[in-house]
């Protein structure tokens, strides 16, 4: 069985791992997994956390007198 096609079964088979299979999926090519295409993902995902934390702590003028 080809590694795609496991990775399809198992999606249809194990109902928990559905989704994040669907989201690792991309990254298994041909000649085996893109590690560089996985890193940079997950290198914007981290900054676009790190950006929505430092938003949530700066300070808002939000009081009234």
């Amino acid at each position: 069985m080809e590694f795609k096609d496991w990775l399809s079964h198992t999606k249809t088979d194990v109902h928990e791992l559905a989704e994040f299979i669907s989201k690792i999926e991309p990254f298994f090519i041909e000649s085996g997994f893109n590690a560089s295409e996985f890193e940079k993902r997950v290198a914007i995902g981290v900054n676009n956390i790190d950006k929505q934390v430092e938003n949530s702590l700066m300070k808002e003028d939000d009081a009234k007198d």
